[in-house]
């Protein structure tokens, strides 16, 4: 498995939450998983904080590879820093795996996000590792959907660097049925070569981290005993995450809506500022909080306190923030983008909403509130799609299912 972070030793990301449960997933239906990523601030307790967290279920071994080469003005993971280090690092990161295979000890190669390049240059040269399948998941690909032309520019090298990596793998993950498209269309992958697995959640782990006393103490820190109804989004707070078109449609409702409505907002980054503003200038700062970051353990004993998740993105990904939200047995409002369409269905478990439309997201929350009664059974409904198509058992068996099916294509 070749990545460059893994939950939790270097973030809590989706990323590196999607390799950490790929990897101790697999390791539970009998795979054997050598992980590959960028050496952690601790190196020497890394193995112990994830066989800690993996349950019996760890990697077989953990390979560190280092990441950053730039100077330490430039931070690593600037956009100008990531030019510098991301080659550098997938490279590296693909002779080590290409050594792998020569000696025998591999049977599938599988690559997470840019990872790919590296091992896909080596690999196209040489018949012994092309013998090997090489699977490649490209995930989000953000650098193909910023709107901010000054954004496009600087992610070029990037989005040069995916579609080679990608189409040069024998299967490229789509994570969600509607956006499989994107590979062909983005990266120019052969429609033949996209497989769709969808990016998953462990429904055990978020529901066992719910707290009684943190529900307590949430209710009490945001007097939510007070307030009905309660919207929450959760996510950065960028212009991308469509937040200023949510503040809009809700002072657009503020007439319909009870005079104790509450909108939590939690997340940090650089629009809070302008998004405190906007709010006052509509005349709903009263009804508004800005959470700031909370831990995985308030977050979800937070959904459990809320009646609505509100994600009014511009584009997205997969969208694990929608899957929490449902896990939760919440309805969804969100725009139908990326993945979201494949979660969400209108008057089943939410609503979906045109990215960026502020009069189809007032008029998508109008008909969800005329439709509270409806909102236990939305909750439910997405619950149950969860478990049947984005539990993480559910995804690494087809995850596990395409390796064997393309090594049986080897005759392996």
């Amino acid at each position: 498995m070749l990545a460059r972070v893994v939950y939790p030793l270097h973030g809590y990301g989706g990323i590196e939450r999607h390799v950490f449960h790929l990897v101790t997933h697999l390791t539970r239906l009998g795979a054997e998983v050598t992980l590959y990523v960028q050496t952690p601030p601790d190196a020497d307790a890394a193995q112990e904080q994830i066989a800690a967290l993996a349950g019996g279920a760890a990697p077989a071994a953990l390979v560190f590879l280092r990441y950053d080469y730039v100077s330490p003005v430039l931070p690593p993971n600037s956009i100008a820093g990531r030019q510098i280090n991301y080659p550098w690092y997938s490279w590296r990161l693909g002779i080590a795996a290409a050594q792998a295979v020569r000696r025998g000890a591999v049977d599938v190669v599988h690559s997470q996000g840019l990872c790919a390049i590296g091992y896909a240059a080596i690999r196209r040269r040489e018949p012994l590792l092309l013998r090997t399948p090489f699977v490649a998941n490209p995930h989000g690909m953000e650098e193909f959907r910023t709107p901010d032309w000054r954004k496009w520019l600087a992610y070029a090298p990037f989005r040069a660097l995916y579609a080679v990596g990608h189409r040069w793998a024998d299967r490229a993950i789509a994570t969600d049925a509607c956006t499989q498209d994107d590979l062909p269309r983005y990266l120019g992958v052969d429609p033949a070569r996209v497989t769709v697995i969808p990016s998953a959640i462990d429904i055990d782990e978020c529901l066992g981290m719910v707290r009684a006393d943190l529900r307590a103490d949430l209710r009490a820190r945001f007097r939510l005993d007070e307030a009905d109804p309660v919207f929450l989004s959760v996510g950065r707070l960028e212009r991308n995450k469509g937040y200023h078109v949510l503040i809009e449609a809700l002072a657009r409702l503020r007439r319909e809506l009870p005079p104790t409505w509450r909108w939590l907002l939690v997340g940090q980054g650089k629009e809070r500022a302008a998004l405190e503003q906007q709010a006052r200038d509509a005349g709903i700062a009263a009804h508004v909080t800005f959470v700031g970051r909370l831990d995985d353990a308030e977050l979800h004993s937070l959904y459990e306190e809320i009646d609505l998740v509100v994600h009014p993105t511009l584009y997205e990904g997969s969208s694990l923030v929608t899957l929490e939200g449902m896990i939760h047995r919440r309805p969804v409002v969100a725009s139908a983008a990326g993945g979201i369409p494949d979660k969400v269905f209108d008057d089943r478990n939410g609503y979906l909403v045109r990215p960026g439309d502020v009069d189809d997201l007032t008029a998508r929350l109008r008909m969800a509130l005329a439709r509270r009664d409806r909102w236990p059974a939305w909750g439910e409904e997405s619950v149950r799609i969860v478990a049947a198509t984005f539990a993480w058992p559910v995804v690494a068996r087809q995850t596990l299912d395409l390796y064997e099916h393309l090594l049986e294509r080897r005759g392996v």
